[in-house]
């Protein structure tokens, strides 16, 4: 019996100490995580739509936010079906937090919250120290309940807080359609999350989940606006930028680089290639009419884009082109430079008028480095009136003059690669 008797005794410590060793570590495990009272919750967008794959999707989205934000007082970053929790330091730097996620493709919605015991009485006391709310305003409280066995269910939650704000303020009311204030109430398995304000993600597929394109970046407004198109939608962008230094002032060459710079805080990485283009129009321009050379010159560009697309393992191009907005992009140019290369080729822009496409380039941030003056080098030696309806067969005629792999080795061999990381 004594044998028995330790035995129980020593089986009962043992137990104990487990229990008291599970709560030490969940114990710790909060204080880790919730030093400060305040995360940010952020709703993911297209990635809850990918079933079966969701979760490489998800995987790839927290890891950009974790790039995105990376030094700026975030501990650790987690997620839980559509939501994901960042876990803010004590120091942390939210404005730049929230203007860098501003830009993370994947993002619906995030919000800097207070996290919060699972407890009625203790989001009731945190509201009465925090809401801010006008005599003139409405509210409105909207819960969601993740964590299924909490007490309260959603609709529970919204009336008594609800009646519990209008008995703490004074305010003008509930507004369900159109409230001046949301009192945003999430309850997890382990905690609870309270907010009163959003901020808008850019929507999207993260970067890194569709595969490699390589862009044509010309400098002017159309073909940023043309890469963040296809960003959004979650490739990877090598930028290919033709310029005629030393033949032109090297400006667009310049722009070319900053808006490299740009294009990098939504793909965090970022390469450019510099194609020096001189020597194909020297070549081009004491052999083809005039009328010809913008689109020739164009024939010639996206053959050696589709030379580095291959070195990039990237699948098609993309271009800033417009149905109609210059002399090269009527319908019949356009299909007449496809025909030289079997890429293919993507056009975000095709339907769009400029004062669209402008007004985009200002939201992503491009439009003060593409409006500066330069001279491009397909502006250089261009006919007064350049040919708008081209055809294929008349332009393979005309390049048969040329040597065209001599021209492109020419143009590939004096290339530069500039790589940009951000932040």
């Amino acid at each position: 019996m004594r044998m028995d008797q330790h035995c129980y005794l020593t089986y009962n410590t043992i137990e104990r100490l487990i229990m008291h060793a599970r709560k030490v570590k969940n114990k710790d495990m909060n204080q880790e995580t919730t030093p400060c009272g305040k995360v940010i919750t952020i709703r993911a967008h297209e990635v809850i739509l990918k079933g079966r794959n969701r979760a490489l999707f998800m995987k790839a989205l927290v890891r950009n936010i974790k790039v995105a934000i990376k030094g700026l007082g975030v501990e650790t970053v987690i997620s839980k079906g559509a939501l994901i929790t960042a876990y803010l330091a004590e120091a942390h730097d939210w404005d730049e937090i929230k203007s860098r996620l501003s830009g993370v493709f994947g993002v619906q919605k995030f919000a800097l919250a207070y996290v919060l015991d699972p407890q009625m009485t203790t989001l009731e006391e945190t509201i009465a120290k925090t809401i801010t709310i006008q005599s003139t305003q409405t509210f409105a409280v909207r819960a969601s309940r993740s964590q299924k066995r909490f007490e309260f269910s959603s609709s529970d939650i919204n009336s008594r807080i609800g009646a519990y704000i209008q008995k703490i303020v004074h305010c003008a009311g509930v507004n369900l359609k159109n409230p001046d204030l949301v009192v945003h109430i999430d309850v997890l398995d382990r905690e609870m999350l309270l907010y009163y304000s959003t901020h808008n993600g850019p929507g999207g597929l993260p970067t890194g989940t569709s595969g490699r394109v390589v862009c044509l970046l010309s400098g002017g407004i159309d073909s940023p606006v043309a890469a963040y198109h296809v960003l959004r939608r979650g490739v990877h962008a090598t930028l290919v930028h033709f310029h005629s230094f030393p033949l032109t002032n090297g400006v667009s060459r310049d722009k070319a680089i900053d808006l490299a710079e740009r294009l990098a805080r939504y793909q965090y990485q970022s390469r450019l290639i510099l194609v020096p283009f001189a020597s194909a129009q020297q070549h081009i321009i004491t052999t083809v009419p005039a009328a010809l050379r913008v689109v020739i010159y164009r024939r010639f560009m996206i053959r050696i884009a589709e030379r580095i697309a291959a070195t990039e393992n990237a699948l098609a191009l993309v271009t800033g082109e417009s149905i109609g907005q210059v002399a090269s992009q009527t319908l019949e140019n356009i299909t007449s430079i496809a025909s030289a290369i079997n890429s293919p080729i993507f056009r975000p822009l095709i339907g769009m008028n400029k004062q669209d496409i402008t007004e985009q380039a200002r939201h992503i941030g491009t439009y003060d480095i593409s409006k500066i003056p330069d001279e491009d080098c397909c502006s250089l030696f261009v006919p007064k009136h350049p040919a708008v309806k081209t055809y294929a067969g008349l332009l393979e005629r005309t390049e048969t003059r040329l040597d065209t792999e001599l021209i492109i080795n020419e143009a590939m061999k004096d290339m530069e690669i500039k790589e940009f990381t951000f932040p």
